[in-house]
Formats: C-alpha cells, sequence, structure tokens
C-alpha cells in the first residue's frame, strides 16, 4: 500500500556501477563525533548506522578534512592517513550492514579553515586574498594559495578517496559548494587570480574538474565519485547558475557519478537580501531543476523537504533523481521506513533554527526534538 502512495521514491536507482535501494540519501551534515585529532568515536559510528538502519538508501557523512590546513572544526572528522582507518571502517561497516551505501564527503575548508579561534596561526589558502568577515566584527584575510599548495591539494583529495574506499566506503562526495576550497575557484568575487586558476569560465572550475580527474583515478571503477556543487553563489558578480549548468556536464566527462545541488556561501547567506532563504520549502530546487536538465547522473534535490508528498512529487515529475535529506533525518532518523510504512503521523520534526543547531557542533551535535529515553540510551536508541 505504502509504495502506491510513494511509488517513485521507495523505487531503485542506479548510481554510478552500484544501486541505491531507494531514493532518499542522508544529506552531509556536521555533527562531530570525532576526536581531537579527527578520528571518528564509536558516536559517529552509531549515528551513521542509525540513519542507515531507519531506512535511507545512501548515508553521506559529514564534511571529512584532507588534511590539516583544510579541517574547519575542532571535532570535525579528519581522513589523511592509514593511522585512522579502523575507526572510519567501523564508520562504513555500520552504515553498508543496513543495506545503505556509504559515501563520504570529503573536504578542503579553505578560507573557512579552522578551528577559526586558531585562524591567524596558520595559512588558511584560497585562490585570492579577499578579505572578508569570519565572525561578527571580525575580519580576516586568507593567503593566496601557491602553485605548490594547490597540488598538495589535489594530491590530498585523491589520497582521501583512496583511504575511504579502503576503510569500506562505497564512494567519496567532493564538497565544491559553501565556499570552501573548490567553490572558491568558481567565484569570480573570491577568485581573483591571473594565472591559469583564475579568470576565466574554464581557469576557475579546473581546479574541481582536477580534483574529479584525480580522485577518479585513484580508485576502484566500481566506486562512486559525486559533488556537492555550488549551484549559484547569490550575490553580484558571483558564480551563477548559468555557470553551474555548463560544468555538469564536464563534472560528468570528468567521472562524477552524481550531484546534489547548493546554493549560496556562508558569507552570502548571511546577507538581508537572502534572510531567511532556508527556512523556505524546497528553497534551491529551481536550481537543482535547472542544472537536472543538463545532466544525465542522479540529480539530488536537497533543502526544506520534510513532508514525503513533496520528495516523491519532486522525484515523481523528474524533477529530480533524489532527495537528500540533512535535518529530517537528524531528528528522525526513521524518517523513511515510517514513510514506507505509511506511519506519516508518526514522524518527529525539529523546529529549531539552523543557528540553535550549528552551535552544538562544536561539542558533538545533539537535537531538542530527541525524546529522552532515546537520548539517555545514546544517539536515538541505536541497536548495532
Amino acid at each position: 500500500m505504502t509504495h502506491a502512495i510513494y511509488p517513485t521514491l521507495f523505487s531503485p536507482m542506479k548510481i554510478g556501477r552500484r544501486e541505491m535501494k531507494n531514493r532518499i540519501a542522508q544529506a552531509p551534515m556536521s555533527v562531530c563525533y570525532a576526536d581531537g585529532n579527527g578520528v571518528p568515536t564509536p558516536a559517529m559510528a552509531e549515528h551513521y548506522g542509525r540513519r542507515a538502519q531507519g531506512g535511507a538508501g545512501m548515508v553521506i557523512t559529514e564534511n571529512l578534512a584532507i588534511s590539516v590546513s583544510g579541517r574547519q572544526m575542532p571535532l570535525q572528522p579528519m581522513l589523511k592517513d592509514d593511522s585512522h582507518l579502523d575507526a572510519f571502517a567501523h564508520v562504513a561497516g555500520e552504515i553498508r550492514r543496513h543495506g545503505a551505501l556509504a559515501i563520504a564527503q570529503i573536504v578542503h575548508a579553505g578560507r573557512y579553515a579552522g578551528p577559526w579561534t586558531e585562524y591567524e596561526k596558520a595559512r588558511r589558502l584560497a585562490p585570492s586574498p579577499v578579505p572578508f568577515e569570519l565572525l561578527p566584527g571580525k575580519t580576516v584575510t586568507p593567503a593566496e594559495i601557491t602553485e605548490d599548495e594547490i597540488e598538495q591539494a589535489l594530491s590530498d583529495f585523491a589520497n582521501t578517496a583512496r583511504l575511504a574506499e579502503k576503510a569500506g566506503f562505497d564512494g567519496v562526495e567532493l564538497h565544491g559548494a559553501q565556499g570552501f576550497l573548490v567553490s572558491s575557484f568558481f567565484s569570480p568575487v573570491m577568485n581573483r587570480r591571473k594565472d591559469g586558476w583564475g579568470g576565466s569560465f574554464e581557469n576557475r572550475t579546473r581546479f574541481a574538474l582536477e580534483a574529479v580527474r584525480r580522485i577518479r583515478a585513484a580508485v576502484g571503477r566500481d566506486f562512486i565519485v559525486g559533488i556537492q556543487l555550488m549551484s549559484d553563489e547569490l550575490r553580484p558578480g558571483g558564480w551563477s547558475l548559468d555557470e553551474a549548468t555548463s560544468l555538469i556536464p564536464r563534472l560528468e566527462e570528468a567521472g562524477i557519478d552524481f550531484a546534489v545541488p547548493v546554493v549560496s556561501t556562508f558569507e552570502t547567506l548571511k546577507t538581508p537580501e537572502n534572510a531567511g532563504l532556508f527556512a523556505r520549502p524546497t528553497f534551491q530546487h529551481e536550481e537543482v531543476r535547472a542544472i537536472r536538465r543538463f545532466a544525465t547522473v542522479p540529480i539530488f534535490t536537497n533543502g526544506g523537504i520534510r513532508d514525503p508528498r513533496v520528495a516523491e512529487d519532486l522525484v515523481a515529475r523528474g524533477d529530480a533523481d533524489g532527495v537528500a535529506l540533512a535535518r529530517p533525518l537528524f531528528s528522525d532518523p526513521d524518517w523513511p521506513e515510517k514513510v514506507r510504512e505509511g506511519r506519516v503521523c508518526e514522524l518527529r520534526f525539529c523546529d529549531c533554527t539552523q543557528a540553535t543547531c550549528l552551535r552544538t557542533q562544536l561539542t558533538g551535535s545533539r537535537c531538542e526534538s530527541w525524546p529522552k529515553a532515546a537520548t539517555d540510551a545514546g544517539y536515538f536508541g541505536y541497536q548495532a
């Protein structure tokens, strides 16, 4: 009966050479359950295993830093060498044992690297030394990344993808959004270089395409490579939707298997004209639909989706191939199973602001909507 109500949402789909059992993905959301060295704690394995247990077809982790210079937060996971492999293998194993594809999002935080209190003690890398407001009342200027540092970052992306495959993940998702290093190369506002990495569209997209090529060359043919792609920077003179639609076929040629378009950067999200953007239902869906017209790989829509009827409609109409849910699965990891079984009235939602949610990341994320019994049982009562 439930499949008759949500037939498209619960139909399988090919992602590269692998199959996703339904069209629901856990979208990346920083929860920071690693230790100070970036090693996943058992809580991190519980967290992602619980989302897979709840029925998601694909679980994409929070962003894993590829290097110390690319790390943003003090409890952010980091996968840069073999010393962390066993802990990451535990995370991947808990996801896969429940039938979900295990995807590790990988990132270099670039100009947003930290931890923020340490920002001025090391080189924080960006295409150009463009000042910006890191925190209210605190303007900082990143260092211009050198040719050698560009080469190192590209090598680090490939190395982390190789390590993720070795740890048992089914794939990686390159973080190319929100103003982190990859997407900062896209933007004429953030990238003012005069060399082969800036200026023209071809030069500004060179870093992302080369990162995908390096990753693809470092892993096996069955390993999934996706990208979270900045679809529109949402500021005058910045990266545009037209450029994103032009880039997607080139990313496919370089080797991606799926994409999750995301609008804005951390800076543009705070501008008055974008106030309240993330509170609007399906706030970035139009950009997703536009990009999908130029794509042949699966494209996921993300942002402001809580109602399963909306999710079904978006996918059934062909506006997107799947939905990527972050906070809905954080507040209720059983969202997919409840929807599949027709128990929509039992869905649990969190109505706190995004800022409230983000503040918990410094010490390990918690959700105000979790019932006390589940919290006491540990990360929503995960039974391994």
